[in-house]
């Protein structure tokens, strides 16, 4: 196991479901591999001028970002759709990032 928290998560949901994990535990493996998740994700927005999409990132988390700069993001498939008022929609990708300039967002590849 590597120690990211990204592996982390992924060990704590595997254990979660094994065949012979009894229920409690699999609540309580499945509860710390999603605190490990949002605690990845919540890095990942932790910086207001840029946030990198990814496929393990909690669907509230851009949608956070996005509304702190005045926009909506709603998930669709393969990536985020992004949009402010009456101005054109931005189709952003996974693997993809949003940067704020302090005006607009703009997806960088």
């Amino acid at each position: 196991m590597s120690g990211t928290l990204i592996d982390l998560a992924r060990a704590y949901e595997k254990e979660a479901h094994r065949f012979r994990t009894p229920q409690g535990a699999r609540w309580a493996f499945q509860g710390t591999a999603d605190l490990f998740r949002r605690m990845t994700c919540n890095r990942a927005a932790a910086d207001p001028t840029r946030i990198t999409l990814a496929m393990s990132m909690l669907l509230d988390i851009p949608d956070r970002w996005c509304r702190q700069h005045g926009y909506r993001a709603v998930a669709g498939v393969g990536g985020w759709v992004v949009q402010r008022h009456g101005e054109p929609a931005i189709l952003a990708r996974v693997g993809e990032t949003l940067l704020w300039d302090g005006d607009q967002i703009t997806v960088a590849p």
